[in-house]
């Protein structure tokens, strides 16, 4: 959890999911997801989590998501929030949810499940399982290895009808691991439920353009997200732009 501990009271929090989801936050310096230190400077608290399906936990906690991908690790990634909010440190009507690829099927899949997060961000979109399976690179993989059985189940766009919470999706166009079609797919959806939504597409980006694409791209992503949180979750508790 990062937090400006010049700061006092209660204010709002992001809960950021890593990709993977065979991944894991670690304490140390993170160079990548600058926009944290950015947030925590500006009054947020940024939670970071490592559910089942993580690395470094040992074989059956990396396995235990397997074919229950959001089904094994819903509670995981909600119930962590408790704490802060109960030590005074964030408040519950002003949480969001952020992640990259696996990360960003975490933030289409837990607003299907709650309404308690006030916007959604997204990198590397992987909304559909059962299209994925088909489109993306390790489609095969995806579908035998990681989704086991019924992957429309496990499957955000199966559930899409549920969803009112605004969203921002990142992606690159030359994302082949998690095809631009999945970022496309849910902002249809959302604009078609009258959902308000951003999809924003970098020319040639890969999937790990975040990584080792060009500097004001990467540049250009983390600000995107700092500005977004900041314009549905304003930190003095003004009022939400419409735009």
């Amino acid at each position: 959890m990062l937090r400006d501990e010049t700061l006092t009271g209660a204010g709002p929090l992001p809960l950021d999911a890593h990709g993977g989801p065979h991944n894991a936050w670690a304490p140390v310096f993170d160079g990548i997801h600058l926009y944290h230190q950015v947030l925590a400077a500006r009054g947020w608290t940024v939670l970071t989590v490592n559910p089942r399906g993580s690395d470094g936990y040992g074989e059956a906690f990396c396995k235990a998501v397997l074919g229950a991908w959001g089904i094994a690790d819903t509670d995981d990634l909600l119930s962590p929030i408790d704490e802060p909010v109960g030590e005074g440190i964030a408040m519950l009507d002003r949480l969001a949810v952020i992640g990259y690829r696996y990360g960003s099927y975490v933030s289409y899949w837990l607003p299907a499940r709650t309404d308690r997060f006030k916007t959604a961000i997204s990198g590397g979109c992987l909304s559909g399982l059962v299209s994925a399976a088909g489109a993306s690179d390790e489609g095969h993989f995806l579908r035998t290895y990681e989704c086991r059985g019924d992957a429309a189940a496990q499957s955000p766009m199966t559930h899409v009808d549920r969803v009112t919470t605004p969203a921002l999706l990142l992606h690159g166009e030359g994302d082949y691991l998690c095809p631009v079609g999945q970022a496309e797919r849910w902002f249809a959806a959302l604009r078609e439920r009258s959902v308000p939504v951003r999809l924003v597409r970098y020319p040639d980006g890969s999937h790990l353009f975040i990584l080792d694409g060009r500097p004001y791209r990467r540049v250009d992503c983390n600000e995107r997200i700092v500005e977004w949180l900041q314009q549905w979750i304003p930190v003095d508790g003004g009022p939400v732009s419409p735009n």
